[in-house]
């Protein structure tokens, strides 16, 4: 109970701390104090001896740190959080213990020789644990915690830890001492096994790559001789057959397959031939150990910069100007008008600024963008949702695919990372597969090392993605594999891809599609001059700040869903950012800019689907496209449509009738009936679906003569309606004026009569 409540004290204090951004604290049990920003070989200067457990990137901070410092050292080299779960890559990837041991120092090698220094690793069941006795006849000092003895774990990453020192002659600290003691003693003598021997080391003096590699491979297979390694039966089995390979929860390297693959059969059993055996293991090691070495480079400087990670509840964005991290925070006035506006823009240059309109595609990319710190979380809640929804239906990377000077490089290099604050220089496939050719292998592991690193969420951002890439069988392995294992904190991967009419076509494989998001981009831009919007001024004009908010407040929703929340969610991955972002577009008055694309996701089958429908149509010329007399709103497609299909994947005519009625989204309202000989569609639907009026076009053309009889029809109805009309107005015209000029007839033939002045002046007649 004494060490648990330190520890609670040391969870708790964590989050107070960080704001000062300290990287390394350390909770000193006896002195019930934190230490904050301690230098951590500071605190072992009175010890010269070393007990413990802890992964260890290199030997090169065991000769920089250790050697110098401990007389005796005795360290089993446990497993970092990404790499947990892979003994097998840790025993058998013999290029990369040829690697040590050819570039270790000559002081490395004599401590192993005079076993000053004894390096052990998993016997069994990997080591995970992180602790360490540190002592002299005297006194000790206990560490136990996250931290590794790697440069990152020293200075960079939070790490946090538990120090207890002691006197050996006080009987409280004999205790605690005694008992880790018993415990590493355990761990060292029978739960791990030699990783490097004096033996072995004497056989390696001044020898080549090649003698280095013959070496560690009769030493390997003198283990599995002697059971010193205890390798089972199911784990060689998962590596061996390709199609168990897909299920397991870690990354196994290629060249670890293969040297497995050549030790044991698919069942788990040792090869008969053994000396042919341990023959090619070598020319693999030799061959695996050379193209490294000649190629090999720094995999963090292709990071993103600056690092974006997660920790209790929070985005933590690194601060490039003294490495440390912070806490995401964000102001009122963060994101402004002009912000919006751009974006908005940038948006509509996707539909103004070319020969079709591809803003919707451009919209649910940055969407996803937007998600992409997040999805991680997203992810969990799939999981563990009461909606019973599985967490592979929401993709760990995107695609931008695309020909030459059609967006998609526009996006990634010029929007997408000023829009994320990247600041760092566009990464090339080529960079991250160190010019591997066709093989996917290195591009594979640079992308799962930093995928599963259960720290960071910065988006990998990588263009010119190899068009063989996503056919690759390592590739879409990783994939899958990927997105169902990954239950931790893990970034997206955001690819652009070049992919014209004649390469071989995208998979599309259902196993696939919804583990990655595709994003097509194939139209072209028009003349400059055409253009409603400068590409020169959006370009300038963008910042992180749209983003840096988006993901502060989707991050906040996230930690606290409602139910409807949660379901809507569930229906939909990317809910609740376009939700956000429609927040952020009404606070400026331009929700209606984007109204007619916001809450639609862009679907690359709906949109290959439009297309091989709009060609099947054009192709065939209309030749099977009948129409009911009398009805001008559906049309029939007969399934004969479909005997012309050259190379057609599917096994029959009836499974391509099937196939292509199936095309159609069952909510769009295009798809009527279905019958044995072919189908019944919506013009105007089929119309709006494949994206012109080619249905209604050819309608009225066919009913062009019939329309224009009835037009010259009703012309001549109108004119004899007009006649008629004038004719009656001119009857009654002419009756009225005869009916005047009767009356002024009749007028003038009835007698004067005379007034009373006539008839005194002049007297009656």
């Amino acid at each position: 109970m004494k060490l648990t409540q330190p520890c609670l004290v040391l969870v708790q204090s964590k989050k107070t701390i960080m704001n000062e951004g300290t990287m390394l604290t350390i909770y000193d049990l006896k002195k019930q104090t934190m230490l904050t920003q301690p230098e951590f070989f500071d605190l072992t200067t009175a010890y010269d001896t070393l007990s413990g457990v802890s992964f260890v990137g290199s030997f090169k901070i065991i000769e920089q740190e250790l050697l110098p410092r401990f007389k005796q050292i005795k360290l089993i080299l446990g497993m970092e959080d990404q790499k947990t779960g892979q003994n097998l890559n840790q025993f058998f990837d013999l290029s990369r213990r040829t690697k040590e041991l050819k570039n270790a120092s000559e002081e490395f090698l004599r401590r192993i020789t005079d076993e000053t220094l004894q390096l052990h690793f998993t016997k069994d069941h990997l080591f995970h644990s992180k602790y360490f006795i540190f002592e002299n006849e005297t006194q000790f000092a206990i560490f136990n915690g996250s931290m590794n003895l790697t440069d990152k774990a020293l200075h960079d990453n939070h790490e946090m830890m538990w120090l207890y020192t002691g006197d050996k002659s006080v009987a409280a600290d004999q205790a605690i001492y005694q008992a880790h003691q018993q415990l590493f003693e355990q761990n060292f003598n029978q739960d791990s096994t030699e990783y490097l021997s004096r033996k072995l080391i004497n056989q390696l003096h001044d020898k080549s790559v090649d003698e280095i590699a013959a070496v560690l491979t009769e030493a390997t297979f003198e283990q599995l001789d002697n059971k010193s390694i205890q390798v089972h039966v199911k784990d060689i089995e998962q590596v061996v057959d390709e199609a168990k390979r897909e299920q397991i929860s870690y990354a196994v390297k290629p060249e670890v397959v293969q040297t497995v693959s050549t030790i044991y059969t698919v069942k788990g059993n040792r090869r008969r031939n053994k000396e042919q055996a341990k023959s090619t293991v070598k020319q693999l090691v030799y061959r695996t150990f050379k193209k490294a070495h000649s190629e090999e480079a720094d995999a963090s400087e292709l990071y993103p910069r600056p690092m974006w990670s997660y920790q209790s509840d929070q985005l933590i964005v690194q601060d490039q100007a003294d490495g440390l991290y912070h806490p995401l925070t964000i102001t009122d006035d963060l994101v402004t008008r002009a912000d919006v506006e751009n974006f908005v823009k940038i948006i509509k240059s996707f539909r103004y600024n070319k020969i079709k309109d591809e803003s919707q595609q451009a919209l649910s990319a940055f969407v996803y963008l937007m998600t992409a710190p997040l999805i991680w979380k997203i992810r969990a809640l799939y999981r563990d949702s009461n909606f019973s929804k599985s967490p592979d239906q929401v993709p760990v990377s995107m695609v931008l695919i695309g020909r030459g000077t059609t967006g998609k490089t526009l996006l990634v290099r010029d929007y997408f990372k000023p829009f994320i604050g990247d600041d760092s220089p566009s990464v090339q496939y080529v960079q991250i597969n160190q010019g591997n050719g066709a093989h996917t292998n290195r591009a594979v592991e640079f992308l799962g090392s930093y995928l599963q690193s259960k720290r960071f969420v910065s988006p990998m951002i990588i263009d010119e993605l190899n068009e063989n890439f996503l056919h690759s069988k390592v590739a879409t392995n990783a994939i899958k594999q990927w997105s169902n294992t990954l239950t931790d904190i893990h970034n997206v991967n955001v690819f652009a891809m070049n992919h014209n009419a004649g390469d071989r076509t995208i998979n599309n494989l259902e196993e696939i599609t919804k583990r990655v998001y595709y994003l097509s981009f194939e139209a072209g831009w028009k003349d400059p001059k055409q253009q409603r919007y400068d590409y020169n001024i959006l370009v300038n004009s963008v910042n992180d700040h749209i983003y840096r908010w988006m993901t502060w407040h989707l991050n906040e929703r996230l930690n606290d869903l409602t139910g409807q929340e949660e379901e809507r969610l569930v229906q939909d991955y990317l809910y609740l950012t376009k939700e956000l972002l429609n927040e952020l577009l009404t606070r400026f008055g331009l929700a209606d800019e984007l109204a007619d694309l916001i809450w639609q996701n862009y679907d690359y089958k709906v949109d290959r689907n439009r297309l091989t429908w709009k060609m099947l149509i054009k192709d065939d010329n209309f030749e099977h496209v009948a129409f009911t007399e009398g009805d001008d709103q559906r049309f029939s497609v007969s399934k004969a449509i479909f005997n012309n299909l050259k190379g057609s994947t599917y096994e029959n005519i009836n499974q391509t009738l099937d196939n292509y009625y199936n095309m159609f989204p069952r909510e769009s309202g295009v798809a009527l009936d279905q019958y044995d000989n072919g189908m019944v569609l919506d013009i105007d639907r089929f119309d709006h679906f494949v994206g012109e009026p080619l249905i209604r076009r050819y309608y009225e053309q066919l009913h062009q003569k019939e329309n224009q009889q009835d037009q010259l029809t009703q012309l001549l109805k109108a004119q004899a309606q007009q006649s008629a009309k004038q004719a009656a107005r001119q009857e009654k015209h002419d009756e009225m004026m005869l009916k005047a000029m009767e009356q002024l007839a009749a007028k003038k033939q009835q007698p004067k009569h005379r007034g009373i002045w006539s008839r005194w002046f002049k007297g009656d007649d």
